[in-house]
């Protein structure tokens, strides 16, 4: 019999493993921005998250998820269109998915085309955070073959074209990060609010998933939340700040980075040179991801009141990953391990083991393929670029030869050309290259490092010899992959 033909026969066979008298499944698709992996189910202590937890204690948490762009925008067009970024093409800030690849077929688009209710709350795509439900200034709320519903519960701007934050409660600023004389720059503030938490953004989505919940046709749904928290400005309820006390926050140890390409960085000097206002700023981030782990608890809590636990799909994840000092940067844009790396969660009735967990590397371009297959449905316009992780949801512990590999771009400077990240992700290395983008690409620096004895990633073994350097042959192997990664992008481009 065909491999396709199996595989097909399987997909068919687990939509009907996870529901009843034949009818598919619904998928509850929570996206989180910006958000790493500081949290209790990831073994972590910086951020109380105990409804996570919960989904985690109920599903399938892979321990190595990888983004294919550490940014908003590229990232969610890759995810949302089962593309890497150099498929697509990279967009600027605004630049919608279907401007880039027009005959795309979105994952929520296919679902919507095979029978399924489509609606999106608030960041799915990347839009921007004060749109109507129209589109103004040649910006987009999503994408409008992908639902049957778009909602957004990010705020309206004011004047001065800044969306409008709480003026009430405790405020910090980090002066030499402001951009103008409204909110801007990538941390600009952070804010104890006496705002409640359903009068906050992330509190309205839950009401108005709720809302959809309840009216929503007689249908398997496919039901995409956004979620803004973490991101900055970090603006949480007091009640979410409690748990995080100013006298026990602390900022990472600060290595040595003479050894690391510049292009590794974003943030220069390191910690903006204010390590005090630094911390003020991971306390705030901490009490953002408990703010934004009450909302998904009261999701979940909606899902499970209306009987739908059983025959719901719930996927939870977040866009990339963020620094919060590490290496002396802050924000994402960075190939390193905070900033590529996100939690990834996944409970599929009748088929995730509750509370198993999965080591092996997956990206979060596999979520297409795996979406799919759950749910039985064909084979979109476009070439898919992961791998379903359906027999890793069947055996967490299946051997599995596969990389994750991320990008990112840094703009000319000083008269010297764009230069383009690529780094590889095994289960024990990371290599990075750093290339300039020219007629004929130059290598402009290049990193290793062995996340079993340096998980922080703080020794580069291409800068060092003797027993500190790891076996040639790795760096030679890792090296050739990403060539042919590259490679091979350029043709399909």
């Amino acid at each position: 019999m065909p491999a396709r033909w199996i595989c097909g026969l399987f997909a068919l066979l687990c939509a009907a493993s996870i529901s009843s008298a034949g009818d598919r499944p619904n998928v509850l698709y929570i996206v989180s921005d910006d958000l790493n992996c500081d949290l209790g189910c990831y073994g972590s202590e910086k951020a109380a998250t105990p409804e996570i937890d919960r989904l985690a204690e109920s599903g399938l948490t892979f321990t190595k998820a990888y983004c294919q762009y550490p940014v908003c925008n590229p990232s969610r067009n890759s995810f949302l269109s089962g593309m890497r970024p150099d498929e697509i093409g990279l967009p600027k800030k605004w630049t919608a998915l279907r401007e880039l690849v027009p005959d795309v077929t979105t994952l929520p688009q296919l679902f919507r085309e095979n029978g399924y209710f489509t609606a999106s709350v608030s960041k799915i795509f990347h839009i921007s955070q004060w749109d109507p439900v129209k589109p103004t200034s040649g910006w987009r709320l999503g994408d409008e073959k992908s639902w049957d519903i778009r909602l957004n519960t990010q705020p309206q701007p004011t004047g001065n074209g800044r969306p409008p934050f709480p003026r009430e409660g405790r405020r910090i600023t980090l002066p030499s990060n402001r951009k103008g004389a409204g909110s801007g720059g990538t941390i600009d503030f952070a804010m104890e609010s006496s705002q409640s938490k359903e009068a906050q953004e992330d509190g309205q989505a839950v009401i108005e998933a709720t809302k959809i919940l309840d009216d929503r046709p007689d249908k398997p749904f496919f039901l995409a939340v956004g979620f803004r928290r973490p991101h900055a400005p970090f603006v949480a309820t007091s009640a979410a700040f409690k748990p995080h006390q100013l006298g026990e926050i602390s900022l990472p140890e600060l290595g040595s980075r003479d050894d690391v390409p510049p292009f590794a960085f974003t943030v220069f000097p390191p910690n903006y040179d204010q390590p005090e206002r630094c911390r003020e700023f991971r306390q705030a981030y901490f009490a953002c991801v408990t703010f934004l782990d009450e909302v998904v608890g009261d999701l979940l809590d909606a899902i499970d009141e209306r009987g739908l636990t059983e025959e719901t799909i719930v996927v939870f994840f977040s866009d990339h990953g963020f620094h919060l000092g590490e290496h002396g940067q802050w924000h994402k844009f960075t190939l390193f391990e905070e900033s590529a790396r996100v939690p990834l969660i996944l409970r599929v009735p009748g088929r995730t083991e509750p509370g198993s967990r999965c080591d092996r590397v997956v990206e979060l371009v596999d979520l297409y393929p795996t979406l799919q297959e759950l749910c039985g449905l064909p084979e979109p316009n476009q070439k898919l670029a992961g791998r379903s992780l359906v027999l890793l949801i069947k055996k967490p512990g299946r051997e599995r030869d596969n990389v994750a590999i991320t990008q990112v771009r840094r703009g000319s400077r000083s008269g010297r050309p764009p230069v383009m990240g690529y780094s590889i992700r095994t289960d024990r290395y990371r290599l990075t290259e750093w290339w300039s983008e020219e007629d004929i690409p130059r290598q402009m620096g290049a990193e290793l490092y062995d996340h079993q004895t340096d998980p922080a990633e703080e020794t580069n073994l291409l800068a060092h010899s003797g027993s500190s350097a790891a076996p040639p042959e790795v760096a030679t192997d890792l090296s050739r992959r990403l060539a042919e990664y590259r490679i091979n992008q350029r043709a399909a481009n």
